[in-house]
Formats: C-alpha cells, sequence, structure tokens
C-alpha cells in the first residue's frame, strides 16, 4: 500500500488518475488530501472541499471481478461507517448509496470512477469545519467530525484499511460475506430526506 499525502490538491481523484497514467502508482496507492480545489462529485457536480482537517481521499483499485460502480460505492459507504465508528463515538447511517451521515447530516461523499486502469474510488469526509463555512445550498444538510490530529491518523489508517477489505469483499459479490455486508448496508440505509 502507498499512501500518498498533499496539504491541497485540485482533485485526490484527478491526480490519482494522473499518477496511473504516469506510472508512478498503481492499484493499492491512495491519495489523501486535506483540501480540494476541485473535488468532484457524482453527475459532473463539484464536491465542496475547504479544508480543515477533511480527509479526502482516493483509492486505486484493480478489481478482478470488475464489479459495478454501484456495488463499490455501496460498499465504500458501509467501509466508511466502520471506520468512523472505530475511531469516534458517532454512529452513522447511509442516505441513497454515496453520502455517509452523522447526525442527519452529511458528513462524507463517495464517488466511484472507471477507468482503463481499474477503478479510481474517491471519498471525502469534512473533519474540524463549521456550519459558516459551507455555501447556502448544502448549510442545511452538511456535517462535519471533529477530530484531533491523533485521531484523524487512527481514522485515515482504519478508513484505508476497511476500504481494502470491503473492497476485496466486492470483487467476490457471490459470497456469504459479500451478501453479509450487503445486509448491513440495507440496515444502515435511510430513507432520501
Amino acid at each position: 500500500m502507498n499512501i500518498i499525502y498533499y496539504d491541497e490538491i485540485d482533485s485526490t481523484n484527478d491526480e490519482a488518475k494522473r499518477l496511473l497514467r504516469e506510472g508512478k502508482a498503481g492499484p493499492g496507492a491512495v491519495i489523501v488530501a486535506r483540501r480540494q480545489t476541485a473535488g468532484k462529485g457524482r453527475g459532473g457536480k463539484s464536491f465542496f472541499s475547504p479544508g480543515g482537517g477533511s480527509v479526502y481521499a482516493s483509492f486505486v483499485l484493480k478489481p478482478t471481478e470488475n464489479p459495478a460502480e454501484q456495488r463499490i460505492t455501496v460498499f465504500a459507504a458501509v467501509a466508511v461507517c466502520h471506520a468512523i465508528e472505530k475511531t469516534t463515538l458517532y454512529k452513522t447511517a447511509i442516505k441513497g448509496i454515496n453520502d455517509v451521515l452523522v447526525d442527519g447530516r452529511k458528513v462524507c461523499g463517495i464517488l466511484a470512477e472507471n477507468i482503463k486502469e481499474g477503478v479510481v474510488l474517491g471519498i471525502g469526509v469534512n473533519v474540524n469545519l463549521c456550519e459558516s463555512v459551507f455555501p447556502d445550498d448544502i448549510k442545511e444538510i452538511a456535517g462535519s467530525l471533529q477530530l484531533d490530529e491523533e485521531t484523524r491518523t487512527v481514522f485515515i489508517k482504519a478508513l484505508t484499511e476497511e476500504v481494502f477489505r470491503c473492497m476485496a469483499i466486492a470483487d467476490k459479490p457471490d459470497t456469504e460475506v459479500a451478501a453479509a455486508l450487503m445486509d448491513e448496508y440495507n440496515a444502515r440505509a435511510i430513507n432520501n430526506l
């Protein structure tokens, strides 16, 4: 596993793709930044990524079974929930397939992108952000984890472990373990608010 850290970058997903093209990263690489200037969301939308102690991470995956982006996103959402609950006292829920909520507010968004070399999985987790920094169009729905620097570091490690564990399961969809992970996703999922 190769973790590459940045304080600020345009987009961790775009950087992962650049490093892949240049041969500087391969499957198992993780790009982590505190701030993105051009974060990407689903459907071509921008993903507000202002910094603080936030964790914006992209994982380079090379599935053998070519699982659908939707299954990767669903299993990644469960991985994020596991990482948050392993390292904090927060309780999580999942809205849609790509938003993780704490106390009814979105603290995480997920974007999986199929590329020629495999999949780039982007996960953005708001950390140590005040409500006042969020733009008006998301101020009512966005939230943030509050973590000290040591817990943030532990969270990144837990997130990385959980993502790769869940992606290994996503790569083998016809197993009892995969079915159990899907059941967990369904148990955590809430109706759109």
